[in-house]
């Protein structure tokens, strides 16, 4: 079961897991764009149009999914949305509304399977979350926050459904490439904005095969590329140096208030 499957990370994922003979449930908003990226998988699929920050909508796509196949054996939590402005620019309901989709989200999707997965005493779910949940960056200070309360929950869930079979880990990409992903279109709401220096960018295969090699590993962890595991690691044993670095590469923002539209 995978949310957020109708384009970007969530679509790439769909193809792994196609490719490795997965069946697959696949959850998004756009009833139109979840079956054509259905359609472009090559294989049966079941879509159940769902937005996650709704409990009601997410308990149907769950029963939806049990009725089709009888179980569920992996759920991955990928939608989510971006938010890139100065904190203080930040209007509180663009701030409730990202925690809406980003942790919210996955937690209605956790808690709508979990007694199903405990019932069958096995279950995978992977959390896509960031390497911004696992080190603050500046001007996505609250995008940062709704990642890091997904890895923090992943944490302790993991702990408390070890005993039920239950396997949970958190993938934690560093930025995608622009124009693999529709990430930047709500994130750049507050206007013209420029993003944090990064030496380099992952394509959304690259994310996919690692979700799919951790749906076969059951890791806790998976950071990528190579510099989100150095920041990664810094950050644990050398914070100081990593806020100057980070302090170094940040952009000025020229976004004073938010746009009219999204």
């Amino acid at each position: 079961m995978i949310t957020g499957a109708s384009s970007g990370i969530g679509l790439g994922i769909a193809q792994a897991f196609a490719r490795a003979g997965a069946r697959l449930v696949l959850a998004a908003r756009d009833p139109a764009r979840l079956q054509q990226a259905a359609a472009s998988l090559g294989v049966p699929a079941l879509t159940v149009p769902t937005d996650i920050t709704h409990r009601t909508e997410v308990d149907h796509l769950v029963a939806e999914a049990i009725r089709e196949y009888g179980h569920v054996d992996i759920l991955i939590n990928n939608a989510g949305t971006g938010l890139i402005a100065p904190f203080e620019k930040i209007d509180l309901k663009d701030a409730q509304a990202l925690m809406e989709t980003n942790f919210f989200g996955p937690l209605n999707c956790i808690q709508a399977i979990l007694p199903h997965l405990i019932h069958q005493r096995a279950g995978h779910i992977i959390n896509i979350a960031s390497v911004a949940g696992l080190r603050g960056i500046p001007n996505s200070s609250l995008y940062s926050a709704s990642k890091a309360a997904l890895v923090a929950l992943a944490d302790a869930l993991r702990v408390e459904v070890h005993r039920a079979g239950i396997q949970v880990t958190t993938v934690c990409p560093g930025r995608v490439k622009l124009d693999q992903t529709r990430f930047f279109e709500t994130a750049k709401k507050y206007g013209s904005i420029e993003l944090l220096h990064s030496p380099e960018t992952l394509t959304v295969s690259e994310v996919a095969n690692a979700v799919l090699a951790a749906a076969v590993r059951r890791p806790r962890l998976v950071v990528l590329p190579r510099h989100a595991r150095l920041l990664h690691f810094f950050n644990r044993f050398a914070p100081r140096l990593v806020d100057r670095l980070l302090a170094k590469r940040m952009p000025h923002l020229t976004a004073s208030s938010p746009c009219e539209s999204r």
